[in-house]
Protein backbone atom coordinates (compact mmCIF):
# COMPACT_ATOMS: atom_id res chain seq x y z
CA UNK A 1 0.00 0.00 0.00
CA UNK A 2 3.00 1.99 0.51
CA UNK A 3 4.04 2.76 -3.43
CA UNK A 4 0.39 3.77 -3.77
CA UNK A 5 0.34 6.26 -0.91
CA UNK A 6 3.83 8.58 -1.44
CA UNK A 7 1.66 11.66 0.67
CA UNK A 8 3.37 14.57 0.06
CA UNK A 9 6.81 12.62 -2.13
CA UNK A 10 6.91 12.22 -5.55
CA UNK A 11 4.46 9.27 -6.98
CA UNK A 12 7.33 7.31 -8.71
CA UNK A 13 7.59 3.30 -9.82
CA UNK A 14 9.95 2.10 -6.59
CA UNK A 15 8.35 -0.68 -4.97
CA UNK A 16 6.01 -2.24 -7.56
CA UNK A 17 8.67 -4.38 -8.69
CA UNK A 18 8.28 -6.29 -5.75
CA UNK A 19 4.59 -6.27 -6.20
CA UNK A 20 3.72 -6.94 -9.49
CA UNK A 21 4.94 -9.97 -11.97
CA UNK A 22 7.55 -8.22 -14.64
CA UNK A 23 7.19 -10.26 -17.48
CA UNK A 24 5.32 -8.80 -20.83
CA UNK A 25 1.50 -10.01 -20.41
CA UNK A 26 1.83 -11.55 -17.10
CA UNK A 27 -0.49 -9.21 -15.41
CA UNK A 28 -3.97 -8.04 -16.27
CA UNK A 29 -5.46 -4.62 -14.87
CA UNK A 30 -9.07 -3.38 -15.27
CA UNK A 31 -9.39 -0.09 -12.98
CA UNK A 32 -12.07 2.01 -13.73
CA UNK A 33 -10.95 5.61 -14.00
CA UNK A 34 -11.80 9.07 -15.72
CA UNK A 35 -15.19 7.62 -16.63
CA UNK A 36 -13.38 4.20 -18.49
CA UNK A 37 -11.84 1.39 -17.84
CA UNK A 38 -8.45 0.84 -18.45
CA UNK A 39 -7.03 -2.45 -19.17
CA UNK A 40 -3.28 -3.07 -19.08
CA UNK A 41 -0.74 -5.59 -19.61
CA UNK A 42 2.35 -5.55 -17.80
CA UNK A 43 3.62 -3.29 -15.28
CA UNK A 44 5.11 -1.02 -17.24
CA UNK A 45 1.92 -0.06 -18.83
CA UNK A 46 0.47 0.40 -15.07
CA UNK A 47 3.65 2.51 -14.59
CA UNK A 48 3.24 4.32 -17.78
CA UNK A 49 -0.35 4.68 -17.18
CA UNK A 50 -0.65 5.89 -13.46
CA UNK A 51 2.74 8.13 -12.99
CA UNK A 52 1.35 10.68 -15.53
CA UNK A 53 -1.99 11.08 -13.41
CA UNK A 54 -0.36 10.93 -10.25
CA UNK A 55 1.82 14.07 -11.32
CA UNK A 56 -1.15 15.99 -11.32
CA UNK A 57 -1.19 15.14 -7.45
CA UNK A 58 0.48 17.78 -4.51
CA UNK A 59 -0.21 15.49 -2.01
CA UNK A 60 -1.70 11.50 -2.46
CA UNK A 61 -2.64 8.83 0.56
CA UNK A 62 -4.83 5.85 0.65
CA UNK A 63 -5.75 3.80 3.74
CA UNK A 64 -7.48 0.09 3.42
CA UNK A 65 -11.03 -0.14 5.57
CA UNK A 66 -11.49 -3.18 7.65
CA UNK A 67 -12.74 -5.85 5.18
CA UNK A 68 -9.67 -7.27 3.54
CA UNK A 69 -9.66 -10.96 2.89
CA UNK A 70 -7.13 -13.53 1.87
CA UNK A 71 -7.60 -16.68 0.50
CA UNK A 72 -4.73 -19.04 -0.24
CA UNK A 73 -4.63 -22.23 -2.55
CA UNK A 74 -1.41 -23.80 -3.47
CA UNK A 75 0.43 -21.35 -5.40
CA UNK A 76 -2.14 -18.61 -6.09
CA UNK A 77 -4.08 -16.25 -3.46
CA UNK A 78 -6.77 -13.48 -3.75
CA UNK A 79 -7.29 -10.66 -1.88
CA UNK A 80 -10.95 -8.87 -1.18
CA UNK A 81 -9.96 -5.17 0.28
CA UNK A 82 -11.30 -1.39 -0.21
CA UNK A 83 -9.21 0.99 0.74
CA UNK A 84 -10.52 5.01 0.94
CA UNK A 85 -8.29 8.28 0.98
CA UNK A 86 -8.02 11.04 -1.78
CA UNK A 87 -5.31 14.28 -1.89
CA UNK A 88 -4.72 17.28 -3.43
CA UNK A 89 -3.82 18.93 -7.01
CA UNK A 90 -1.26 21.18 -7.17
CA UNK A 91 -3.81 23.51 -8.14
CA UNK A 92 -5.25 22.67 -4.64
CA UNK A 93 -8.36 21.38 -5.18
CA UNK A 94 -9.38 18.59 -2.50
CA UNK A 95 -10.21 14.67 -4.32
CA UNK A 96 -12.04 12.20 -2.68
CA UNK A 97 -12.05 8.23 -3.68
CA UNK A 98 -12.92 4.75 -2.68
CA UNK A 99 -12.34 1.62 -4.15
CA UNK A 100 -13.06 -1.73 -4.39
CA UNK A 101 -10.65 -4.48 -5.07
CA UNK A 102 -9.48 -8.04 -6.43
CA UNK A 103 -5.98 -9.30 -6.39
CA UNK A 104 -4.88 -12.24 -7.94
CA UNK A 105 -1.27 -13.41 -6.52
CA UNK A 106 0.92 -16.04 -8.01
CA UNK A 107 3.57 -17.50 -6.24
CA UNK A 108 6.67 -17.03 -8.57
CA UNK A 109 10.04 -17.96 -8.06
CA UNK A 110 9.25 -18.58 -4.44
CA UNK A 111 7.86 -14.90 -3.93
CA UNK A 112 3.92 -14.01 -4.43
CA UNK A 113 3.57 -10.98 -7.30
CA UNK A 114 0.11 -8.89 -8.00
CA UNK A 115 -1.31 -11.01 -11.61
CA UNK A 116 -4.29 -9.63 -11.56
CA UNK A 117 -6.10 -6.67 -10.23
CA UNK A 118 -9.47 -5.28 -10.61
CA UNK A 119 -10.43 -2.02 -9.26
CA UNK A 120 -13.66 -0.25 -9.22
CA UNK A 121 -14.88 3.14 -7.58
CA UNK A 122 -17.38 3.56 -5.50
Amino acid sequence: MDAWSPQDKTFTDKGFENLFATEENEILVFDNFDDGVVVLYSLQEYLDTWIPVMKNFSYWEIKLEDNLSISIEGNLAVSTFSWIGGGRTKDGQEVKARQYGTHTWKRLDGEWRLVHEHLTAG
